[in-house]
This record gives structure tokens, sequence and C-alpha cells, in this order.
């Protein structure tokens, strides 16, 4: 009778044993994917934060680069409509190097009026239709840049004002 009464508690602590085991392990599982849940908001955030610097460095550059503000100013010049296309290639082709793969873009520009701007956007590069599908569900930042005047010897002056649009998101 002692030896069962003793094969019982050496049972029950093992038991116990094995129940605080599972505890832990089940405590250490929810701490790995609480903090793997955490790393991603952050990757997600710095992911973000890192594409809107992109952006903005991107249109800085192709501004100081004098890409951007042809496009801007002769996309409805028929008379320069040759040049127009030529700039926008180059631009296309420097924003697409200057993103890594997997990004994708939308350039659009609004004019800029006494109160405030337009609601009518100009897409230069991409569509309405693309952003409406963003909003359906992809996170992706946009990047504002004023545009007040281009002179110019071989197009000559314009001083109409523009907000131009960097859209960029990560493709999925």
């Amino acid at each position: 009778m002692m030896v069962n009464h003793l094969f019982r508690k050496a049972r029950r602590g093992q038991l116990q044993i094995a129940e605080t085991l599972v505890s832990v392990s089940l405590m250490l599982i929810l701490a790995l994917l609480l903090i793997n849940a955490a790393d991603q908001v952050n990757k997600t955030q710095s992911d973000l934060e890192n594409l809107r610097n992109t952006a903005s460095d991107i249109l800085i550059t192709a501004d100081e680069a004098n890409l951007l503000r042809p496009v801007v100013y002769l996309h409805d010049q028929t008379e320069y409509r040759s040049e127009f296309n030529y700039h926008l290639e180059v631009l296309n082709d420097y924003i697409t190097l200057s993103l890594r793969g997997g990004v994708g873009f939308i350039l659009r520009m609004s004019e800029v009026q006494d109160n405030g701007n337009e609601d009518e956007y100009i897409y230069l590069i991409g569509s309405q239709a693309i952003i409406l599908s963003l909003q359906q569900g992809g996170e992706s930042i946009l990047s504002d840049y004023f545009v007040g005047s281009f002179s110019s010897s071989e197009y000559g002056q314009y001083t109409t004002h523009y907000i131009v649009e960097l859209y960029l998101w990560e493709k999925i």
C-alpha cells in the first residue's frame, strides 16, 4: 500500500512537471509571437518612412536635374508634344531606376488656384484607377512638391503654380 501511495505521488509530481513545462512552452511561444508582431509593425512603419523619404528625394532630385519642370509645364503644349514625351520618358526611367524592385508609383499634378488646389488632377504617369485600387487595401505614401514657375530659352516662361504628387507603394 505504501509503494502504491509513493507511486501516485511520484506520478502526480511528474504530471505537475509536465504541466509546468507545457505552460512555460506556451508562454514562450506567445512571447515570440508578440515580439514578431511588434517587429512587423516597426518594420512596416520603417518601410513607409523610407518610402516617404525616397519619394521626396526623387522629386527634389528630378527638379534639380531639370527633369520635372519640362514635364509639368509642357504637358498641354501641343507645339512641344515630342519634347514633352521625351522628358516624360526620361523622368519615368529616372523614377523607375531610383526605386527598388517591388515598388510601384504614380505621378500626378494639380494646378494651384488662389483658393487652394484644383480638384482635377493631371496624371503624368499612371492613372486614377490605380489609386482607387490602392485605396482598397495596400498601404501607400504620398509626397507633394510645389512647382511655381519654369523659364526656358527653348520653351518660354511659365508662371502657373502646380503641386506635383508622387505616390509610392509596395507591390504585392
